[in-house]
């Protein structure tokens, strides 16, 4: 972790699979080039002509030089990854599976107890239900499949999204 707080790319992603409920913990065996791993990064296998795009995007070591310290960047790419990659969309369905049972409210509870390990303030739970009531809605108008799911799977990938989720305080 750099000094400034922010989690590096490994950590990151391991915790989005952790907090998706879909991290395989089996420790020792062979790394992989397959990015769709459940594994922990550590796991990964560093092959300089076929490097790991979202890692790269979140400061993966450089795989040519040796390095005294890793660079810590706040770039665009990086949020358009939590935005919009498949991986990213894929972790906060699940998720957002986690959190399916019970009313709204108690989702939401969970679902931050979950991401940052406490409860959300007022506003933040009321803020949020709006959110997925909104996105509900327009789902509904639009007919696509199961729109409250899907508006749990956005709040989902919004917690995920989230500085709080990324940096340590």
């Amino acid at each position: 972790m750099d000094p400034a707080g922010r989690l590096e790319g490994e950590i990151i992603r391991d915790a989005m699979l952790s907090v998706s409920g879909t991290l395989d913990t089996t420790m020792f065996g062979p790394g992989t080039l397959d990015e769709s791993m459940r594994r922990r990064s550590v796991y990964f296998t560093v092959k300089r002509s076929r490097l790991i795009p979202m890692m790269m995007v979140l400061d993966w070591p450089e795989a040519l030089n040796s390095m005294a310290s890793r660079p810590t960047t706040t770039i665009a790419p990086q949020a358009l990854l939590f935005l919009n990659s498949a991986e990213a969309r894929q972790y906060a369905e699940a998720f957002s599976q986690r959190l399916t049972a019970g009313s709204v409210s108690e989702s939401i509870d969970r679902g931050y107890q979950i991401a940052f390990g406490r409860s959300p303030t007022p506003s933040e739970s009321k803020l949020a239900e709006s959110f997925i009531e909104t996105q509900a809605h327009r789902y509904e108008q639009d007919k696509k499949a199961n729109p409250r799911s899907v508006a749990m799977t956005d709040f989902c990938q919004s917690l995920m999204s989230a500085n709080e989720f990324i940096y340590v305080e």
